[in-house]
């Protein structure tokens, strides 16, 4: 007896993806709308599928298209698409759909004695409300999506791969030296400020450059710096030839990769995946990119970094960027803002609108006097022991 699992598209595809992933059903029936057509979810859920291993011919797959808020339409074209398939197995994931899909569905394969099950949204278990025999206790479900999944999920997809794990590889080797800069932070600004202003022109330098810059050193932690970065001085003369990583790196990159390297030691203990300086395409081609995204429980965060003052984003505009994940990618995200900048406090505090803005956007905010214990405070909020 084939056993065929029933989707009821809808703009939120994680859920049925894990539900089809549990059974591996021998066939797929998604009932669909024209507006979900039009946004193609069918086809990123297969992709996003076919990425864990599992894929279907286009004679295991069904597409029944009805009015989203017609239970006579949607009954009329299941009666018309069920026949000389009565006696399959059926499974339906309530989950998407309206809710006159879903009444739809359940009333319809009831009949056929459906399994029925229901998925929480972030809830890695689901209950199955009907057969009632088959008892109301959530059922775990096992798939962890990693970022490249999860977003192909939502018909995106990661358009540099290669150079994210070549930042990755980089990110690694200055782990240590990332952690470092953050701890010795208040000394080290000056200097930091100082590469910022000279290189942050020269950050699309593929080939990058020979450098020198004349700079007095204050303490030693810019001397051990300086050393640690591979400068040759003489006198007050450093230079050195600086790669398109290290010119990115000098100019702010080194606290995306302490942020990323913070998340990275998470993995397998709370953290299922994470990648730094990936860019997303969707499939009007609008793209954009950001400094680190991890998934946890097959929910997906992303983290924003600003280093030094920022005087040129005093107001913490850049908070607008997590806006558009939704408005542009259709993505759900929780969010992670982390800044060195002092003008996002007054009195030590939150400003109170930058406050309401990351509320607003589903972001917490990891000050610049926090930025030393990012790893704690991101295991509170994501409540990893």
């Amino acid at each position: 007896m084939k056993t065929v699992h029933v989707v009821l598209v809808s703009d939120q595809t994680i859920p049925n993806i894990l539900g089809i992933h549990h059974y591996h059903p021998d066939e797929l029936l998604f009932i669909t709308t024209p507006e979900m057509d039009k946004k193609m979810k069918i086809e990123a859920m297969r992709v996003c599928l076919s990425s864990v291993g599992l894929s279907w011919n286009d004679e295991q797959v069904h597409r029944v298209s009805v009015q989203e808020d017609s239970l006579l339409d949607t009954h009329r074209k299941l009666d018309e698409w069920i026949l000389g398939k009565e006696s399959s197995e059926f499974v339906v994931n309530l989950t998407g759909g309206t809710k006159i899909m879903s009444i739809a569905a359940y009333e319809f394969f009831k009949e056929y004695g459906a399994t029925m099950l229901y998925i929480a949204l972030h809830r890695n278990e689901f209950i199955t409300p009907f057969p009632k025999r088959l008892g109301r206790k959530a059922t775990p479900l096992s798939l962890r999506l990693g970022v490249k999944e999860y977003l192909l999920g939502y018909g995106l997809k990661i358009t540099n791969e290669k150079s994210v794990r070549c930042a990755e590889r980089d990110a690694s080797s200055r782990k240590d030296l990332s952690a470092w800069i953050v701890e010795k932070y208040p000394l080290l600004k000056p200097l930091l400020e100082r590469f910022s202003e000279k290189l942050r022109k020269q950050r699309d330098n593929r080939d990058g450059l020979d450098w020198s810059t004349s700079y007095h050193l204050v303490n030693d932690a810019e001397s051990e710096f300086m050393n640690r970065l591979g400068f040759v001085h003489d006198g007050n003369e450093y230079r050195k030839h600086l790669t398109k990583s290290e010119i990115i790196y000098l100019t702010g990159g080194w606290l995306e990769e302490y942020c990323y390297n913070t998340i990275s030691a998470m993995k397998g203990v709370g953290i299922d995946d994470v990648v730094t300086g990936v860019k997303i395409m969707n499939a009007l081609k609008r793209d954009n990119e950001f400094d680190v995204m991890f998934t946890r429980d097959n929910a997906l965060y992303t983290v924003e970094c600003k280093s030094l003052d920022q005087n040129d984003d005093p107001k913490a505009d850049a908070l607008y960027k997590i806006a558009a994940l939704q408005k542009e990618f259709g993505l759900r995200v929780n969010s992670f803002f982390v800044s060195t900048s002092p003008h996002i406090l007054r009195d030590g505090q939150l400003k109170p609108a930058i406050a309401a803005r990351a509320e607003q956007f589903s972001t917490t905010i990891v000050p610049p006097d926090e930025v030393v214990s990012f790893a704690e405070k991101l295991k509170a909020e994501l409540r990893i022991a």
